[in-house]
């Protein structure tokens, strides 16, 4: 690579080369750990007995299972006038020169203990199913072209390995986590036959990563239910999703969002955590089921409608439920639930519709052939008004 051959060039025509060996002088690369897709930070530090005048860093690691974004220089380092870094498949250079402009200041890194240089942000590449142990390594002739070495530059001279540069690698241990889990909360509405609605949330359990794109698919039974809409969820809001589209199906629906669509591209994200609700699926009740409550008599059963997550049934080209996690597909666990449609109780009927007989005469308790009178009708009702009859 052409920024390799300037950061060699730079460095050894400032500041010269020799086989003098030194003594304290080291570069470590910190360890942690990371669940799921989580990124992580690895520090690089210095010990040096002397003023540093600039450095060269090449990191190996194993790139089907970790991926680095940048290497980048901080602390006294990110001031330095000239810094070159480059990311491949399975490692990161980085070169810095402290003063490379003139007026030539003489611009250092102080000597030091446990100084911190750069940091190196890795993300894993894969969901591994055991703990797996990945070696963030120093590489001394594998990365760029020509080929570049782990050096320190102090008084004038290039310090490597071969004169008493420490090169203490480090790790980033890879643990299994809980799975992460896609849900549909049970949901319900009153089967009263006016089409009124009501929500099953879809949820995820995740602590693989801020998630920044997902798809939702929930099939439903045609019998029972109608799917009326589809909604984004609390959390989809607060993250300012700015691509949704949901597609409404017979016999189910689609929902895909893209948190960060369009320019600026300000990498919006739904964070990691339990319950999050990533959208809500509205149905209404096909069959009306009413009942008279009269205090004795039980409700009728309820109709229920299995809300299921399928993958491969809907969508042209059908969908699976997925989510996107660090720039990867993840296929959650999935947890299905159920839509149910409540019977609805009406007051019991309490109106008396009677009728009467007077006669013209209105004398004893009979009548004769021939005799005339009214036949009257009465209702009475203590809770409602008649609008008709």
């Amino acid at each position: 690579m052409r920024l390799g051959i300037l950061i060699f060039s730079l460095l050894f025509c400032l500041f010269g080369f020799s086989l003098e060996v030194t003594a304290q002088q080291s570069l470590t690369v910190s360890d942690d750990s990371t669940q799921g897709l989580n990124p992580r930070t690895l520090a690089i530090t210095m010990d040096a007995d002397q003023d540093v005048e600039g450095y060269v860093l090449a990191i190996t690691f194993d790139g089907s299972l970790v991926s680095a974004s940048d290497l980048t220089p901080v602390g006294v380092s990110a001031q330095a006038e000239l810094v070159v870094p480059e990311v491949f498949p399975s490692g990161v250079t980085l070169g810095v020169v402290m003063d490379a402009e003139p007026p030539f200041e003489g611009n250092t890194i102080p000597a030091g203990i446990d100084t911190i240089i750069a940091n190196l942000t890795v993300t894993p590449s894969t969901v591994v199913t055991s703990e797996t142990v990945v070696a963030i390594e120093f590489s001394d002739g594998v990365l760029n072209s020509p080929a570049l070495n782990n050096i320190l530059v102090q008084g004038g001279l290039s310090i490597g390995s071969g004169q008493g540069l420490d090169l203490d690698g480090g790790t980033l241990t890879l643990q299994e986590g809980p799975p992460v889990t896609l849900i549909v909360e049970d949901g319900s509405a009153p089967a009263d036959g006016t089409g009124s609605t009501g929500a099953a949330r879809i949820l995820v359990d995740n602590n693989y990563g801020p998630i920044q794109g997902f798809v939702t698919i929930v099939a439903h039974d045609v019998a029972t239910v109608t799917l009326e809409a589809i909604t984004s969820g609390a959390d989809t809001d607060a993250a300012n999703a700015e691509f949704t589209v949901a597609n409404l199906y017979e016999n189910g629906g689609t929902y895909g969002v893209v948190l960060d669509f369009q320019p600026p591209f300000d990498g919006q994200t739904i964070p990691e955590g339990v319950g999050v609700h990533l959208a809500s699926y509205h149905y209404s009740c096909n069959n009306e089921n009413l009942y008279e409550d009269d205090g004795s008599t039980p409700p009728p059963a309820a109709e229920t409608s299995p809300l299921t997550l399928v993958d491969g049934l809907l969508g042209d080209p059908v969908l699976n439920n997925l989510l996107v996690i660090a720039g990867l597909s993840v296929a959650p666990d999935l947890l299905n639930g159920t839509f149910t449609c409540e019977p609805v109780a009406v007051p019991a009927e309490d109106t008396i519709l009677w009728m009467e007989t007077y006669f013209d005469e209105g004398a004893g308790n009979y009548a004769y052939v021939g005799q005339t009178g009214d036949l009257c009708f009465f209702y009475k009702d203590d809770d409602d008004y008649i609008q008709g009859f």
